[in-house]
């Protein structure tokens, strides 16, 4: 059976969905994370595709990314494939680790910009697992001033004067993560 080709967008923004294997849990541990984190930063640096918000839950991811090159079918492939091999491995577990191939939402304007970034930084509060300022997956902190791995820029000059503050201790050290890649 044919797939249906991707809708490409315009402006080079996609919210991306990537699933878990029926649902199931594709992270363990803080370490898969963190391995996930590792590869995105890797991967998007290769691909040359920009993350403007990401966050990990338990059986899914979401990503907002800027592809200004067409390169996102590789670049997701890449870290999907390379993900699945390192879960399996780990886990001693066989077979798909996602569901599907990864879902994406061409963006088309600024307001479904910042309601992608909203929407993705509120996934742990719609999940009951907390608020984004104290849910540690996500690029929630990095909007707040702290380093990482996304090009937040491009939305922080939409938002105005937006500030919050991230407690200490539900922040990532991004630079400490990235830097053994």
């Amino acid at each position: 059976m044919t797939r249906t080709a991707r809708e490409i967008s315009v402006y080079g923004y996609y919210h991306v969905v990537q699933k878990g294997c029926g649902g199931q849990l594709i992270f363990e541990d803080a370490d898969d994370r963190i391995y996930l984190i590792r590869l995105l930063a890797s991967k998007c640096r290769k691909y040359d595709v920009n993350i403007i918000a990401w966050c990990l839950m338990d059986n899914h991811i979401h990503l907002l990314l800027d592809d200004e090159h067409v390169h996102l079918s590789d670049c997701m492939h890449s870290v999907t494939t390379a993900y699945a091999m390192y879960f399996n491995a780990k886990t001693g577990r066989k077979g798909p680790v996602f569901q599907d191939r990864f879902k994406s939402v061409p963006i088309l304007n600024d307001d479904q910009l910042l309601n992608c970034v909203r929407y993705i930084h509120d996934n742990p509060a719609k999940a009951r697992i907390g608020t984004a300022s104290l849910y540690r997956w996500s690029s929630f902190s990095e909007y707040m001033g702290y380093p990482g791995i996304c090009m937040t820029e491009c939305v922080l000059g939409l938002l105005g004067d937006f500030l919050l503050s991230v407690p200490r201790e539900n922040r990532i050290d991004i630079a400490s993560v990235t830097a053994l890649m």
